[in-house]
């Protein structure tokens, strides 16, 4: 007696092989349906001017003046500073005791200046410098 089983004799990974390529296949007639309607469907296509290429070439001769540069030369000296790296201590255990702010003493009123006599400055009289010689 034979019996007939069909997929119950085939391995459990073969029946789900099987199965996923009928569904492929089943699906694929609803895809194209899919497509087809869609072509259908696109309404009227409005008149579109096919475009077309022209290149035109203008050849003009132009003269452009330029002005000269002229350049001043200036040197600027810029001072700058740098520090010498310094240790920072590192923050360690042990407490510290701060002291308690103290009173500051009220601001007490300043003599003001008296006038003092100014000389008067004298004339000296004038020195005669001898001229620099321009061609050393």
């Amino acid at each position: 007696m034979i019996e007939e089983d069909g997929l119950e004799e085939l391995s459990r990974q073969t029946r789900i092989r099987y199965l996923l390529i009928l569904l492929i296949l089943i699906t694929i007639p609803c895809y194209l349906l899919g497509l087809i309607m869609l072509r259908l469907d696109r309404g009227p296509q409005p008149n579109r001017p096919t475009p077309t290429g022209t290149a035109t070439i203008t050849l003009t001769a132009t003269i452009t003046l330029t002005p000269y540069l002229t350049r001043t030369a200036s040197i600027t000296p810029t001072a700058t500073a740098t520090l010498p790296p310094t240790d920072t201590p590192e923050p360690s255990a042990t407490a510290t005791e701060t002291p308690l702010p103290t009173e500051t003493p009220l601001p007490t009123e300043t003599p003001l200046p008296t006038d003092t006599p100014v000389a008067e400055p004298t004339e000296l009289p004038p020195v005669d410098e001898p001229t620099p010689n321009p061609n050393p």
